[in-house]
């Protein structure tokens, strides 16, 4: 018996979404839903920015807020980071200081309406917390605006990145 390099990827991305959605429901049922979200969000914004320096290091890079990366880095790291768990995205620079990034399938989504949830958790708040703590420690000038959304009804998540423009020192908003 073997299994394929694939099949063990597809393991490790259920493993992943299995684990937090049961570490979930175990504190929701001790704590309740309001603490089991707040330690929620603070366990992913952890996770997030240990995940962010593993992959900058296994790149060779180094993330210096008075020096950013450019755009396109910084969607191919929150692609990289998207993808771990099996999320499938794209994106596309819209001009120098604007890109959309498109969810086209997202496990956690899948996986909290094959548990009848995706009414009680609210994701695109998760999003917008989780994701724009990650984009603060790659580059604080990035704003985040979620345009499109599985939990609407569209058919992709998308959100628009915004680089504030710099000159000189002084970032203009």
């Amino acid at each position: 018996m073997k299994l394929e390099p694939g099949q063990l990827d597809q393991l490790r991305t259920g493993a992943l979404t299995a684990i937090d959605g049961l570490w979930f429901m175990a504190v929701e049922r001790k704590l309740g839903f309001e603490k089991a979200l707040e330690l929620d969000l603070e366990v992913w914004n952890a996770y997030g920015l240990i995940m962010l320096k593993r992959l900058v290091r296994m790149l060779g890079m180094e993330l210096d807020s008075g020096n950013p990366p450019d755009l396109a880095t910084v969607n191919f790291l929150l692609e990289t980071l998207c993808r771990v768990d099996g999320t499938e995205c794209s994106w596309e620079i819209a001009d120098e200081s604007t890109s959309l990034f498109s969810v086209h399938r997202c496990s956690w989504w899948d996986n909290l309406c094959s548990a009848g949830r995706e009414n009680l958790v609210p994701c695109e708040m998760i999003d917008n917390t989780i994701f724009a703590n990650w984009l603060k420690a790659v580059d604080p000038s990035i704003t985040l605006e979620i345009t499109k959304s599985l939990p609407r009804g569209d058919q992709v998540c998308t959100w628009v990145l915004k680089k504030a423009a710099i000159k000189g020192d002084k970032t203009l908003q």
